[in-house]
């Protein structure tokens, strides 16, 4: 039996143990991790016992309330324990209450959409398997790839592993407040600030970043980690940092560093041309996953 859930019902225990346990479990899906991106404004779908879950993000409007995807989520939709509940999603998205009259919800790359009472869209997402040793993985990189990496060891950058979240939202803010203007506030830096904070603090996140040699920080990322991902989830550069290609090494590196673990290194998109073309260009492979849309 599906159930509908509101937030102050749910069994959070139970649905972390189902998350831990699921097939196609994400970090994202964690309550702890839905409770600071939702701002606890979060319902679910719970198929019996919490064997599957459907966490179900959503804003109080006047009269109705809307499914939306929150920022810092990429992934959300049918999380299930057993190979053959994948079939149950179109049953799950057929219990969606009433009063849930707008969505515009993200699922996972592992969910399957057939139900005809939503329009449905895809996008998608980039990863690389890092179960080849470095050396298979880098021979992968395309030709503007190789050239930019070698341009940016030239400068002997050095790796930091020291930096705060807070300081990240520091340098989020300087290099990409403007473009982020009116698309993310305050709010929103504090909240992603907030999520790093709580994933250091219980080993599923870690930062890293560049230096030149003057201790200038060029380039930051912050990668969520959990159920056998690393999600690129923050990354930064500043003009320099650009202009010396010291994303590429920060990434090179991380591919370096997991070579043969079998991780999934995931790029978090990108639905724009250049974005996808940097992010094929480590040997990414494209991977769809659906948009439900009311």
């Amino acid at each position: 039996m599906i159930r509908y859930l509101r937030h102050k019902e749910i069994d959070f225990q139970k649905w972390d143990v189902c998350i831990d346990a699921a097939i196609n479990g994400l970090p994202y899906a964690s309550s702890w991790y839905l409770d600071i991106a939702c701002e606890e404004n979060w319902d679910a779908l719970v198929l019996d016992d919490y064997d599957a879950v459907f966490p179900l993000p959503f804003k109080n409007r006047i009269i109705y309330k809307q499914l939306y995807q929150p920022f810092f989520l990429q992934q959300l939709g049918l999380f299930y324990k057993n190979a053959d509940q994948h079939q149950q999603l179109n049953y799950f998205i057929e219990q969606l209450p009433a009063q849930f009259r707008k969505i515009n919800l993200q699922l996972n790359t592992q969910n399957y959409v057939q139900s005809t009472f939503l329009k449905l869209k895809h996008k998608c997402t980039h990863h690389i398997i890092l179960d080849k040793t470095y050396a298979e993985q880098s021979a992968l990189y395309n030709t503007n790839t190789k050239r930019n990496l070698k341009k940016a060891q030239s400068y002997h950058f050095a790796i930091s592993k020291n930096i705060t979240p807070a300081q990240l939202t520091v340098l989020r803010k300087k290099y990409l407040g403007d473009e982020l203007k009116g698309i993310q506030d305050e709010a929103d830096f504090l909240r992603l600030q907030r999520l790093m904070e709580k994933a250091l603090s219980i080993n599923h996140g870690f930062i890293n970043g560049i230096t030149d040699a003057d201790g200038e920080m060029l380039a930051v990322v912050f990668y969520l980690t959990g159920h056998n991902h690393i999600i690129y989830l923050n990354a930064i550069s500043s003009a320099d940092g650009k202009e010396k290609q010291a994303m590429t090494y920060l990434i090179d590196a991380l591919i370096r560093d997991n070579a043969g673990t079998k991780q999934v290194f995931d790029f978090e998109g990108s639905m724009i041309p250049g974005v996808a073309r940097f992010y094929k260009g480590f040997g990414a492979e494209e991977i769809p996953y659906p948009v439900i849309i009311k």
